[in-house]
Parts: C-alpha cells; sequence; structure tokens
C-alpha cells in the first residue's frame, strides 16, 4: 500500500498509489498478492489509512484532527507566504516585527494556523512549531520544503476544524459599503489607517484589529 506521504508523493507516482491503495471495489488490489487466509482486516485496515489521509492528487483530506501531518514540517524553500496577518489578529512573533507582510506569528492554540490559512486564498500549508520558546504558526504557498520535525505538526489548506470558515479581516463590525478593511487600514495609509474612515465612534485601534486575538 503506497503512503500519501511517502516516497509516491515525491516521487510521482501518486496515480499508482490511488490506484492501488484506494480502488473503487471493496477489496484493494494489494489482498491479491497475499495468502487466502489473510485476506482479512489487516490489509482492510492498511488499505484504509492511505485512502483516509490527505490524497493531494484528489484533494481528499481527513477530519480534524486526524488530517493533522505529525512530526512534519514545511520549511520555506522559497515557498513562505509573506502576507498581512494583522488583519486576522497577529500582533507578535511577526518577521522582523511586521505582522502587515509576515508569514509568522505567535498562536495560542493549532486551530489558528488553520483558521488563517483558509482567510488567506494563497495559502496552501500551515505549520506549527516553536521558535525561541514561542508557539508559532507559519503558512507557504507549497510543500518543496517538507521535512520530518519532531514534534512539529503541518496541514493542508483543507485540514482545519469543524464549523471553520474564512475570517473578514479587521472587525467586521465597522465595516460598510465602501468601507472595509482595504479601504480603512492598508499599510499604504500609514499607523493610524486612512483618517476618512474615523469618527468618535470608530477608530484604528477599533476596526483594524478583530475583535478576538489569535
Amino acid at each position: 500500500v503506497c503512503s500519501p506521504f511517502g516516497p509516491g508523493r515525491r516521487s510521482g507516482t501518486a496515480a499508482a498509489c490511488a490506484a492501488s491503495a484506494c480502488p473503487s471495489d471493496p477489496l484493494p488490489r494489494v489482498e491479491a498478492r497475499l495468502p487466502v487466509g489473510a485476506m482479512a482486516s489487516g490489509a482492510r485496515r492498511l488499505a484504509a489509512a492511505a485512502c483516509s489521509a490527505l490524497l493531494p492528487w484528489t484533494g481528499a483530506v481527513a477530519p480534524w484532527p486526524a488530517c493533522q501531518e505529525q512530526n512534519t514540517v514545511i520549511r520555506n524553500a522559497g515557498q513562505a507566504l509573506f502576507t498581512n496577518l494583522q488583519g486576522y489578529g497577529a500582533t507578535i512573533g511577526c518577521f522582523l516585527d511586521d505582522c502587515m507582510s509576515s508569514d509568522k506569528f505567535v498562536a495560542s492554540e493549532i486551530e489558528s494556523c488553520a483558521k488563517v490559512c483558509i482567510s488567506v486564498p494563497e495559502c496552501e500549508y500551515w505549520v506549527w512549531g516553536t521558535e525561541e520558546g514561542e508557539q508559532k504558526c507559519w503558512f507557504r504557498t507549497g510543500d518543496a520544503g517538507r521535512e520530518d520535525g519532531e514534534g512539529w505538526v503541518s496541514g493542508h489548506k483543507g485540514c482545519y476544524p469543524p464549523g471553520s470558515t474564512a475570517m473578514v479581516m479587521g472587525n467586521d463590525e465597522c465595516w460598510a459599503e465602501g468601507f472595509g478593511y482595504n479601504e480603512c487600514c492598508d499599510a499604504k495609509y500609514g499607523p493610524n489607517g486612512n483618517a476618512q474612515c474615523w469618527d468618535g465612534v470608530y477608530n484604528y485601534d477599533r476596526c483594524c484589529f478583530p475583535k478576538e486575538e489569535l
């Protein structure tokens, strides 16, 4: 049985793996090579394990948290996603302390990584790990930098907690037609945002950050 995270994934034999591990007939062809007495739960469990994990060539993803790739890290490898994370609630642990252009931030829980990834169109993979004693999320546009990494956890964009939806940048209570995050909080307007957006009720601090930090 091919492993979706093993050599088949990187060697281009994904189609062969899918054909042998996840056929449409009830028993995978791998059982044909076993003695009749062995065509039982063992082979079935192996095939089910291969099919239940993330299969990149089909887009199928196991339910959370089974979809998490334990002890796997996805390094930069030219695919780090630098984007505005501040609008989603990131405040510390960003690249060069700039959360408006970063591929990482300090997060209190692994769920934050998945929630941000589904909110950023360019994100394809998220990573959860420790840097300088702090738990952080990282974001990637691809998985070319995939490596074994003790204690690290990675996930595909489709790996997220049940019920999760894409987040709105900033405080959605502030926005109306013509007044949204990009119009009011974009970095081009400086550290206080677009002055035309603010009055005695609405201001940068209230509107350009979500109500809850990640």
